[in-house]
């Protein structure tokens, strides 16, 4: 079920050269490995040639040989002086741009693709890509419904553990353990430059009100400054609340939840935060729907967190990052964002991670996050786990 049907590529395939032939590109080459699986099927050592009309060409630049579902035409590319002459073959014209997914791409790869294609002009096609991937097939949509609901007995293992364990990082380490045993394979993926993670973020207490090191709202310290996020090794103790941030992901997909949880009891402006983040959502689902701009979300949300009185720790400490959102997919961090000031808009069969989020100083994170899909009827919530702050007696 989780390997696409060529059916499926294809498709992919086209709506990718309608998007590169009204830019006047006369083909891609695609390199990196999660844009290579969105159009193949697998990840391998290979560059993808897509032409702006016609079939790929599949160069493949391991030693080995590769057994692939789809007809298109695989070619050995031991070196890369061979290059120009396997596009020409295979149909590149001998002008116009060819597109590099700019925006990921080593500038030493770009060099050497420079001089294995010199005097062609390279343009970025990382925004067109990802603008394809953001608009989720049937296909899609049905395999992270799937992940969804491997989730809902996932989360309802989560008190047990909280109960038995007295640190943030022995609960961590329980979550790791029963994610493997649930058949997740731990590993997600991100695009943005910098922009690392580990699959689960727990932060307990005032650890999760500290500003985040890297460019989401909650991150926690980590156990070093080599790796500022996640746990922290913090006793749990009475009136703290734990969040728990889980990219969940089963095989290719990912899914992106956050819920709540605290130690005996929860101060009264905790709770406040909490209710705020769950009306945030509400209004959230009310409103977006395809043609909604992300940036008018995030003014809402932004405004609601203001009445509360809690804009300062809205969205993270000391100001928040400027989102309340994000596409998710075959990585964390896809398009859309519901950032400040975006003009971009919402799109029917997007997926988009909401999370509300409040660092309150003293206390630490409260929030919650779930994924949706983009109907034409608004958003449907994918994420089936509850949304109840739990509260465990230790």
């Amino acid at each position: 079920m989780h390997t696409p049907p060529v059916a499926e590529l294809s498709a992919r395939i086209k709506k990718f050269q309608d998007k590169m032939a009204a830019q006047d590109i006369a083909g891609a080459l695609i390199l990196q490995n999660t844009d290579l699986y969105y159009f193949t099927g697998c990840i391998w050592p290979a560059y993808l040639y897509i032409p702006t009309e016609g079939d790929p060409v599949f160069l493949n630049r391991h030693r080995g040989e590769i057994k692939v579902p789809w007809t298109w035409p695989v070619v050995k590319l031991d070196k890369s002086n061979k290059l120009a002459g396997i596009l020409q073959e295979f149909g590149l014209p001998v002008s116009g741009s060819i597109g590099l997914e700019l925006d990921v791409l080593p500038v030493l790869v770009y060099q050497r693709l420079q001089a294995a294609l010199p005097g062609r002009n390279f343009v970025d096609v990382g925004r067109l890509i990802r603008q394809v991937r953001a608009v989720k097939s049937p296909w899609e949509i049905d395999v992270m419904r799937s992940y969804a609901e491997k989730d809902l007995f996932f989360w309802s293992q989560v008190p047990e553990i909280i109960s038995k364990v007295n640190t943030d990082l022995e609960v961590a380490a329980a979550l790791k353990a029963c994610a493997r045993k649930q058949g997740q394979q731990e590993l997600i993926r991100m695009r943005s430059f910098n922009l690392e993670s580990d699959s689960n973020c727990v932060a307990a207490g005032e650890s999760g009100a500290v500003i985040s090191s890297y460019d989401v709202p909650i991150s926690g310290i980590g156990l070093s400054s080599s790796f500022p996020m996640g746990a922290a090794g913090m006793e749990l103790k009475p009136g703290q609340p734990v969040s728990i941030d889980i990219g969940s992901c089963y095989s290719a997909y990912v899914l992106d939840q956050t819920r709540m949880f605290a130690i005996n009891y929860l101060p009264g402006q905790a709770w406040h935060a909490f209710e705020t983040a769950l009306a945030i959502q509400q209004e959230m689902k009310s409103l977006a729907q395809p043609g909604v701009s992300c940036g008018e979300l995030f003014e809402r949300a932004r405004l609601m967190a203001k009445k509360a009185e809690l804009i300062e720790g809205f969205m993270g400490a000391v100001g928040g990052v400027p989102f309340l959102g994000h596409g998710v997919g075959l990585e964390v961090d896809e398009l859309p964002v519901l950032a400040r000031g975006s003009k971009e808009v919402l799109e029917e069969g997007m997926v988009i991670a909401i999370e509300p989020k409040f660092a309150l100083s003293g206390i630490g994170a409260i929030g919650i996050e779930n994924c949706f899909l983009v109907t034409k009827h608004g958003l449907e919530k994918i994420t089936v786990s509850p949304d109840d702050l739990l509260v465990i007696n230790k």
